[in-house]
């Protein structure tokens, strides 16, 4: 029986160290939003939930179109892992079907730079070790997207405040594989206003392109 990978784009965070939605900003004449949710629509991930919060209307306006599934959460204010919560929640809901999901990899909205092909080789980590957690390294340090194997759900589920499955990674060490990407701007989030005038004036040069 083939089995698959999900993925989960979390893209409900007030944005509060920015003074408006971070999402929203222009990047190179789409709404930043768009770049990961597009990845992840684009990869091998299947199925995609994106999960939306703060400005819910205005960003799913935002999303391209894709092959993905929205929820909205309306606890978005008491940190990341309620959104982690819904998303791991939606896909328990979807069962085991004619192909069942075997983990999940877990993106944030706010990294532009993350591409299909990224999504992809953390894919086929997993899928080589699929009771593994697999997180993406830049320069050695771990960073997202990070797969999360089906048995781990439970505990994702009791995560609280805004970790994003830093307690269950640190639980779990011993499963934990990097998987290394050279490029450490492909890890670059968007936190504060001065990452988002680095990342415009570099993709506004030419150096926006994703590996």
């Amino acid at each position: 029986m083939s089995t698959t990978i999900a993925a989960i784009v979390l893209a409900a965070g007030r944005s509060t160290r920015m003074g408006q939605h971070k999402l929203l900003l222009p990047l190179g004449g789409r709404p930043l939003v768009s770049y990961a949710v597009e990845a992840a629509s684009a990869s091998e991930a299947d199925p995609v939930v994106v999960v939306l919060g703060y400005q819910a209307t205005e960003v799913a306006q935002a999303l391209p179109s894709g092959r993905y599934t929205t929820r909205v959460n309306y606890d978005f204010a008491s940190g990341m892992a309620s959104s982690l919560r819904l998303g791991v929640e939606t896909l328990s809901s979807l069962g085991g079907g004619t192909s069942p999901i075997i983990g999940a990899a877990v993106l944030l909205a706010d990294q532009p730079l993350i591409s299909a092909n990224m999504i992809n080789r953390i894919l086929i980590a997993a899928r080589a070790e699929p009771d593994a957690i697999i997180a993406a390294a830049y320069k050695g340090q771990r960073g997202t997207p990070v797969y999360f194997p089906r048995q781990l759900w439970r505990e994702l589920l009791q995560v609280g405040g805004d970790e994003g499955g830093r307690s269950v990674i640190a639980r779990h060490e011993d499963l934990l594989r990097l998987e290394p990407f050279d490029d450490p701007t492909m890890s670059l989030d968007v936190d504060r206003m001065e990452d988002y005038l680095q990342l415009k004036a570099n993709w506004d040069h030419g150096d926006g392109s994703r590996g």
